[in-house]
This record gives structure tokens, C-alpha cells and sequence, in this order.
């Protein structure tokens, strides 16, 4: 994944830093964008994820088809039986690599993912979080989900949200991370 340096996210970041109306917290938020093009690093976890599910595979012909949770499992990408939903789990892998570079995300899981219902559901839920928490100005005089939506045309997005398991969850004592 390749950083794309866009120059309306530069503008909107320096209004998604902000203390909240309360003035007890201090809201770091951020819009990045990433190219799909796998580089280096990429390629070698797209590898790894891909043979981790491999050896997997192996071990699940081993089982009956009730106790195989690889075969019978339900990802929010489709089945993991087909490579269209294994990428899209390593575009998000990769996403979240690249946008934390302190964490690795390379062991995550498909279940650790939801679907959002859609793209609309969830530019409502932000922009109200955003208002909730003193940050009207950068919605209005912004333009915020148009110049978002000039880089990335959201309403041919599917959205996902990353559901950590609080073992697992770099952030857990600070909220959730979203992708």
C-alpha cells in the first residue's frame, strides 16, 4: 500500500485535531488514502496470509465438514474458499499496517471485520460523532464527505469496520480504531 499524499486530507486534518466541547479530552483524527498496489512488504504478507490460509486448508480436510470453521465460516468479504474475499481481507490487513506502523495486524482474522450496511449509514454515524464531540465547523465550511468523496466515489465503497478482540486491541484502553 502506498500513501497518496492528497492535498484536501492535508487541509481536513488540520481541522480533525481539536479538544472536544467538554475541553477534558482532545480528539486526534485523520483521513488518509492509500493506492491497492502491494509493494514489498505487501507482497510478503499477502504471501504469508495466503499460505497461513493454505496450511489451514490442509488441516480442515483433516475434520468433518461440522468441525471445519474454515469451510463453514461466513466472512464479511464472502467465502474465504474464494480469492476475491481473502484480498480484500489483506487490503484491509495492509491498510491498517500502513495507517498504524507501530502495531502489526498481520494475525488478524475475517471475523475480526464487520460490513458496514452501507456507505451512508456510516458517514451519518461520523458526522454525528463529530458534532457530539464540538466539531461542527470542519462539517460545514470543509465540505468534508465531498472531498472525500472527489479521491474515493463513496457510494461505490463497501465499508468495513475492524472489531478487535480486547486481548489483541492495541487501543483498547483508548476507544476503537477505525478503517
Amino acid at each position: 500500500m502506498k500513501y497518496l499524499d492528497i492535498e484536501s486530507f492535508r487541509t481536513l486534518n488540520t481541522r480533525l485535531s481539536f479538544p472536544t466541547t467538554s475541553g477534558d479530552r482532545h480528539v486526534l483524527g485523520r483521513i488518509e488514502a492509500y493506492s491497492c498496489k502491494a509493494a514489498g512488504t505487501d507482497k510478503k504478507l499477502y504471501r504469508y496470509l495466503e499460505n497461513k490460509y493454505q496450511e489451514e486448508l490442509e488441516e480442515a480436510k483433516a475434520l468433518t465438514p461440522e468441525q471445519s470453521s474454515l469451510t463453514n465460516i461466513a466472512s464479511p468479504f464472502g467465502p474465504l474458499t474464494q480469492p476475491a474475499s481473502r484480498k480484500m481481507l489483506f487490503y484491509l490487513i495492509a491498510t491498517l499496517n500502513a495507517s498504524f506502523p507501530d502495531y502489526d495486524f498481520s494475525s488478524l482474522n475475517a471475523d475480526q471485520f464487520t460490513k458496514e450496511p452501507s456507505p451512508d449509514y456510516c458517514l451519518k454515524s461520523i458526522s454525528t460523532t463529530l458534532l457530539n464531540v464540538g466539531c461542527p465547523a470542519t462539517l460545514k465550511t470543509s465540505r468534508m464527505w465531498d472531498s472525500i468523496d472527489d479521491v474515493i466515489n463513496i457510494d461505490e465503497c463497501d465499508v468495513y469496520s475492524y472489531m478487535p478482540d480486547p486481548e489483541s486491541d492495541p487501543y483498547e484502553a483508548e476507544g476503537p480504531v477505525w478503517s
